[in-house]
């Protein structure tokens, strides 16, 4: 595809500013479009980029000028647009969860693989330096065999849940195992592989909504016998934290945010401690400091969005895909059901 590649982004709350700050600064992308249901919040958005304002999504999404349309919404709404965009030959970003329901999330991934579109999931903390260098470490062997992951994601509740719909397992189909949660069982398939069976046990300990668990506690398994624990939480005090921990035959790594950073060592053989090393990604510590948490977010967003505009022009799928979204929202149900069932569950 030459030239400029036509942005829709329908969304204009709090992610989706980013995600429009991030397609305006992203080569070869151009901002054609802004919607939101509120009409005054699209314009206000589109008005920082030079760009149209629309209350209806439909008319966004199907314009001529619009090769990629970016889903920042609730969840819910995620499956009817992604699909009106894709039937009107449009490739699509949504953000996770891919949808509410494993239903919905099915037929997005089959209307694209129908149409011959792309279809890319929201999986931005991927694209975090201490998650990346973690991923080029298992990659290049140096850990040996992948053997464990421990991830956890967590925050602590309160002004840190955002909109209401956050915490209304309505909209999003769960509770902070489809939230904060997800990104982390995407970066646990990332590292260790597909999963084949999980067991686990949701409950709300402090906040006590209806269908959206404050905690999710996950044990899952691979073919090969690794074996990955994942732990969302909304009741850490700390404020918000998120890490990825993974050993292998060779050594280990432990990938966290915030701050930005690593920790890895390598081992010659089993049962000789490892020589620990650091990686602190200098550069990120002083921009974070200098423009707060947003300029990481934004900055992760331009690598996904260069990411699948090359796939765009290259009509090559990009990881992760609609099915990988949809994946992780099948390792989440497993869990879900398991903690309902108190058995093992095959994913």
């Amino acid at each position: 595809m030459p030239g400029e590649i036509g942005v829709c982004h329908i969304g204009a709350g709090s992610i989706g500013a980013l995600r429009a700050a991030a397609v305006a600064k992203t080569p070869g992308l151009r901002l054609v479009v802004v919607s939101d249901i509120r009409l005054d919040a699209a314009k206000e958005l589109a008005s920082k980029f030079g760009c149209d304002a629309t209350a209806d999504w439909k008319i966004a999404a199907s314009r001529s000028d619009v090769d990629m349309v970016i889903i920042s919404t609730p969840p819910s709404l995620h499956a009817d647009m992604a699909v009106y965009a894709i039937e009107n030959g449009k490739h699509v970003l949504c953000e996770k969860p891919l949808a509410h329901t494993l239903e919905d999330a099915e037929r997005m991934c089959t209307a694209a693989e129908k149409k011959g579109v792309l279809l890319k999931t929201g999986f931005n903390h991927r694209y975090f330096e201490s998650m990346a260098f973690a991923k080029k470490l298992i990659t290049s062997g140096r850990l040996g065999k992948i053997l464990t992951v421990k991830a956890y994601a967590g925050h602590p509740g309160g002004k840190e849940f955002g909109p209401a719909w956050v915490t209304d397992g309505a909209v999003t189909g769960g509770g902070s195992l489809v939230d904060n949660g997800i990104h982390i069982m995407d970066l646990t398939r990332f590292f260790l592989g597909d999963v084949e069976v999980g067991k686990g046990y949701v409950a709300n300990l402090v906040w006590p909504f209806e269908k959206a668990e404050d905690n999710s506690f996950a044990l899952f398994s691979t073919a090969d016998g690794a074996k990955a624990y994942v732990h969302a939480s909304w009741t850490d005090p700390r404020g918000y934290f998120f890490s990825m921990e993974v050993v292998g035959t060779k050594g280990y790594v432990r990938a966290s945010y915030p701050p930005m950073m690593a920790e890895w060592g390598e081992t010659p053989e089993a049962g000789i401690r490892a020589k620990k090393h650091w990686e602190i990604f200098p550069l990120f510590q002083i921009k974070e400091r200098l423009f707060s948490w947003r300029w990481t977010i934004i900055n992760s967003f331009i690598k996904e969005m260069s990411d699948f505009a090359e796939g765009i022009r290259t009509n090559t799928p990009v990881e992760p895909t609609g099915r990988d979204g949809l994946r992780t929202m099948q390792m989440a149900h497993a869990i879900y059901r398991s903690s309902k069932e108190g058995s093992e569950i095959k994913v």
